[in-house]
């Protein structure tokens, strides 16, 4: 007798093998969906926070060169704020005469479009000549053929369906409370960085001792966070750079095209830009309805929103990729990623901060020794 042998079961039954174990991955699967519910639902809450850090990020080198000239901290976020309030007053006056300009010519622009789509009838033979009309002859053309080749079918009892009638005020007061929230979102927006620019490095002091009594985890801390606001300043300049050169470029375009005032639309088309994807659409649009509206002709609006998709295509394809690439040390597929996941996440908010997320987890990837992996394959 074998005394390797189990006793009590036969040679020539197999011992069972131990079962797999899938604690550990599903334990994993769920944090990970947990997760990324929390994300999605907290959207509210969380995107107003990181677009006040943001934004503070972008004004504080402006508070910092009215400190060093002497104003106290308070005064110089104040005299900031101001401008900026300045500057969105302004913009809001060119926006308001350019919505003026394209509503006085409005009628003008819906005959235009009328005349383009439903022309005269041919006086050959009374048929339409438009091409909207030229297609529905086709259809019903179309539909006289097959009811003439198709067998007759038995009828059934009619059923009538009785269509709600159209409530102008259910459209009116769904948009309004969207128009309250965005309104609220920024409100927020703005208290909040206004509160971030006042602590200055008081909130940083905090973070690091937050981390611990260790030197080294503070040290540490202290290392992440400096990585993570030189490298988020150097994409909102890499930014602006990006919409400037959208700006001239797009307005250069227009300007040879002849539409009137290039200088705004270029304007819009980079300050559009900063939203990736869903800007240079807009912009495009844009563009193209306004030289509609000012030649009342297909061809000028063609070549104007022509031009604006190919300034939009060098942009999204060659310049920000590479900018962006630069200024945050991330790669260009984990900024085409980022913007997907994060636009998936939160909408327009997750769009604007796409790319200032990834670049925080690079940064502090690769200052942590576990996530070292994660940064290398993020960076360039």
């Amino acid at each position: 007798m074998d005394e390797s042998a189990t006793p009590g079961i036969p040679e020539d039954v197999p011992t069972p093998s131990r079962p797999l174990e899938f604690g550990g991955l599903a334990t994993t699967v769920v944090l990970g969906a947990s997760a990324l519910f929390v994300l999605r639902e907290g959207a509210p809450f969380a995107a107003p926070i990181l677009v006040s850090v943001l934004l503070a990020y972008a004004l504080e080198p402006l508070v910092g060169v009215l400190t060093r000239g002497g104003l106290p901290r308070a005064a110089a976020a104040l005299v900031t704020f101001v401008l900026v309030a300045a500057v969105l007053a302004g913009g809001s006056r060119i926006a308001k005469r350019q919505a003026s300009a394209f509503l006085h010519d409005l009628p003008e622009t819906i005959a235009a479009i009328k005349d383009a789509a439903f022309p005269p009838a041919d006086a050959r033979g009374g048929r339409p000549t438009g091409a909207i009309q030229n297609l529905q002859h086709a259809a019903t053309s179309l539909q006289a053929t097959v009811d003439s080749v198709s067998p007759p079918q038995r009828t059934r009892g009619a059923r009538m369906t009785l269509d709600e009638p159209f409530d102008i005020r259910h459209y009116l007061l769904s948009g309004w409370a969207r128009v309250v929230a965005a309104g609220a979102q920024l409100i927020v927006i703005a208290v909040l960085t206004f509160v971030l620019l006042l602590g200055g490095d008081r909130v940083k002091a905090k973070l690091v001792e937050v981390a611990g009594p260790r030197f080294d985890r503070q040290i540490l801390t202290l290392d992440v966070i400096q990585v993570i606001e030189h490298q988020i300043q150097r994409y909102l300049v890499a930014r602006v750079a990006i919409s400037a050169i959208v700006a001239a470029a797009t307005a250069a375009a227009l300007w040879w095209i002849g539409v009137r005032e290039p200088l705004v639309l270029g304007a819009f088309a980079g300050v559009l830009n900063v939203l990736p994807f869903v800007g240079p659409a807009i912009g495009v649009a844009l563009c193209a309805v306004v030289a509609f509206v000012q030649f009342h002709s297909v061809e000028p609006a063609l070549a104007a929103g022509a031009a604006a998709t190919i300034v939009a295509a060098l942009e999204g394809n060659l310049i920000t990729p590479w900018l962006t690439g630069r200024a945050g040390e991330l790669n260009t597929v984990a900024v085409y990623v980022s913007v997907l996941f994060w636009g998936w996440m939160w909408d327009v908010w997750g769009l604007l901060l796409a790319v200032p997320i990834m670049i925080a987890i690079k940064a502090a990837a690769d200052h942590i020794e576990p996530l070292q992996p994660l940064g290398e394959l993020l960076g360039r």
